[in-house]
């Protein structure tokens, strides 16, 4: 199991149109072998005090694949680079760990 957490900043005025791109491209995703989660997340309150400020231009997207070779398949796929693309002038930066379970 290979788990994904990329961490984005969106520039300011550009959430709508990020979010379209994500909505287009999610289905194509989830319907590819080995794909086992791809969620987009936005910040919310949870009311700890352990929690970082929250920034509304921070999406999160949690993937989980069954293998390396099924998250590379999908990096490979010309609809992603193709996504990948249209969406990096829109944002700010970009930060992927990749992982498997501890134990």
């Amino acid at each position: 199991m290979l788990y994904s957490v990329v961490t984005m900043m969106i520039k300011p005025g550009e959430m709508d149109a990020f979010l379209a791109e994500c909505r287009k491209v999610r289905p194509l995703v989830l319907a590819e072998e080995g794909c086992l989660m791809y969620a987009y997340t936005r910040e919310i309150d949870s009311g700890s005090d352990r929690q970082e400020p929250i920034n509304a231009n921070r999406i999160t997207l949690f993937e989980k694949w069954a293998s390396l070779e099924a998250l590379d398949t999908h990096s490979a796929m010309p609809y992603m680079i193709e996504f990948v693309s249209r969406v990096a002038p829109m944002r700010e930066s970009v930060i992927i760990r990749t992982g498997t379970e501890a134990f």
